[in-house]
């Protein structure tokens, strides 16, 4: 039936897949054709097929009825489909191809005019029909513009099919082909479930990183591949179409009855194997996500979101398989909500506030500094938690407006300060993406000259350590800072794993050893010898060693006693709302009941 065709076969029944579908702007523009073919001929029917292998489904009919879908071997356009080729039949009754015809005994279709609609290939995908209920002899001057609008007509579905629905590099249908097939699900209003499912077989970055290695044309080729390798591990039906979602990227829609057999293929699927060259191989592991749904309650974009939700989780956490978790997705949405809020929050006058918490003398009992802690009053939601803050705009743009926001705040309160007398350095938290910006340090001395003050004033707590030791910017910053006078102190040490490299690299004035590595030294032997040893060094190599967390008297003594320099934490003080430093600053006897 298809002769002369240099396609494979998928890709053929893929594409009559498509075209046998619904699809109403389509099938309108179609009937444009079919009725001007029928206004040249001078005829009154006509109509639109597309075939498979085994049926004909009518797209368009006019003044003649015929069944949406018939077998093959049962319709009058099987001659001009097998032949791939044009049929003009003035008068059907006397050709012994249609006089047995159903059609042709009615009375229906006595003239009959058929053009095969194919590609340039001569991919036959359906005819372009016109018939009258009386013999016809067109002129050879209608028969050629009748031939030539089924030219115009091939062309049109041929350019929907490879432009608009199907996916260059792959030759599958694409994403928009999958969000049609959605659409219309949900607009027959079926209460019968459906599952979408998408799986990513390999990273974005991990995509480049091959380009580089193996040439664009060798990945290209990978990613065509994958495709058939994803049909064949998942043993997919050839009736269940596969959808070419994005790069690297494939999805399968079907009835849930369907999916548990997809989604446990999935959960087994072995890594995929990329040859870089030789015997040198990169495992990419394909991850799954997948949303049950029912098409009456829901549209397709949402079930995108969901499905897309899912699998971002599974990459998150590593898992080969995850269902969309409609809990967890409202979290993820509130966290969204709550980032843009955030966003407010900067530019308005009452939400942001700084806490202070004093930083004591272990030596001396005075208060020496004080770190100032970023809080928010959210206008709905009350207090939300400075980790709950951070763990939303550290990968933002936000983070440096927060910053910004924390500088100018600190700076406006110690010029509050100075006027009641009250001189107290203060400790502010920057991150990477803050030093990564080139000129963070001149701006900051800029603010601090203009505001009156001097740089001595204040302490830079370098965050995320590690990250900075990976941008050479971050680095440069850092040394400036350290060259205008910014005391710099290095936050966290000790929590999760600590580089020593960083103090051979990092211009550091003050360590700050992390809760987590002090938490233990009261009740464990082990954590007792690991915080001693480690103060001892940081003094050896002339650091000044602060401690966060201390919360209790026996804590303190040891740390006093290992000569910590100096300490905060609840047991002292808790962060202190502005108006309250200058009445903590006539605080005495803090270190009383330390001494061993």
């Amino acid at each position: 039936m298809f002769s002369g065709l240099n396609q494979d076969e998928t890709k053929k029944l893929a594409a009559l897949d498509l075209l046998r579908r619904d699809d109403t702007p389509r099938d309108r523009i179609l009937g444009e054709f079919a009725r001007l073919a029928s206004t040249v001929m001078g005829v009154s029917g006509c109509f639109v097929t597309i075939f498979d292998p085994k049926f004909q489904y009518i797209k368009y009919a006019q003044n003649i009825t015929l069944p949406e879908k018939i077998p093959v071997e049962q319709s009058m356009c099987q001659h001009s489909v097998y032949a791939c080729e044009s049929i003009i039949c003035p008068d059907a009754r006397q050709d012994n191809r249609f006089h047995h015809h159903p059609l042709v005994q009615s009375g229906a279709a006595i003239f009959y005019a058929a053009s095969p609609l194919k590609t340039r290939d001569d991919f036959v995908l359906g005819t372009l029909c016109v018939t009258e209920q009386y013999p016809v002899k067109p002129s050879q001057e209608k028969i050629d513009q009748f031939l030539h609008i089924a030219s115009l007509a091939s062309a049109y579905l041929e350019a929907w099919y490879s432009v608009g629905q199907i996916d260059t590099l792959t030759g599958l249908p694409n994403r928009q082909n999958l969000l049609n097939e959605l659409e219309r699900i949900v607009q027959s209003k079926t209460t019968e479930l459906h599952t979408l499912l998408i799986f990513d077989c390999i990273e974005i970055p991990r995509l480049y990183e091959l380009s580089r290695y193996l040439g664009v044309a060798a990945v290209e080729t990978m990613l065509r591949n994958f495709g058939a390798l994803l049909r064949l591990r998942l043993d997919l039906s050839r009736t269940i179409p596969l959808y070419s979602f994005a790069t690297g990227r494939f999805a399968v829609l079907v009835k849930a009855n369907q999916a548990s057999a997809i989604v446990e293929k999935a959960e087994r699927m072995p890594p995929t194997l990329a040859s870089i060259t030789g015997d040198i191989e990169l495992q990419l592991q394909t991850h799954t996500g997948y949303a049950l749904f029912c098409p009456s309650q829901t549209n397709g974009q949402e079930v995108f979101r969901h499905v897309i939700s899912a699998l971002h989780e599974a990459i998150r956490q590593g898992v080969p398989v995850k269902a969309f978790d409609p809990v967890l997705d409202r979290k993820r949405n509130d966290d969204f909500k709550l980032l843009y809020d955030i966003g407010e929050a900067i530019k308005a006058p009452n939400q942001l506030y700084l806490v202070y918490q004093p930083k004591i003398s272990l030596h001396t009992g005075e208060t020496i500094g004080a770190e100032a802690l970023l809080r928010w009053d959210h206008p709905t939601r009350g207090n939300i938690p400075p980790s709950t803050i951070v763990a939303l705009v550290e990968r933002t743009t936000l983070m440096r407006d927060i910053t910004q926001w924390v500088i100018r705040e600190t700076i406006r309160q110690t010029l509050l300060w100075r006027k009641s007398g009250v001189y107290l350095p203060i400790s502010i938290n920057v991150t990477v993406s803050d030093f990564s910006v080139p000129g963070f340090a001149s701006d900051l001395e800029r603010q601090v000259h203009k505001a009156g003050l001097a740089c001595e004033d204040f302490r830079i707590e370098c965050l995320e350590t590690d990250k900075v030791l990976e941008s050479d910017v971050a680095l440069m910053e850092l040394d400036l800072l350290k060259a205008k006078g910014f005391l710099i102190l290095l936050d966290d040490f000790g929590a999760g794993y600590s580089n020593i490299n960083y103090l051979r690299r990092i211009p550091i004035d003050i360590i700050k050893l992390d809760r987590s590595l002090i938490s233990q030294i009261t009740t464990d032997e082990a954590s007792l010898v690991i915080v001693r040893n480690v103060i001892v060094m940081l003094k050896e190599l002339d650091y000044q060693v602060l401690a966060e967390g201390v919360e209790d008297i026996a804590t303190a003594r040891i740390l006093k006693a290992f000569g910590c320099d100096e300490v905060q934490g609840f047991y002292f003080s808790r962060p202190l709302l502005p108006e309250r430093i200058p009445e903590w600053m006539g605080t005495t006897g803090l270190l009383e009941g330390l001494e061993s």
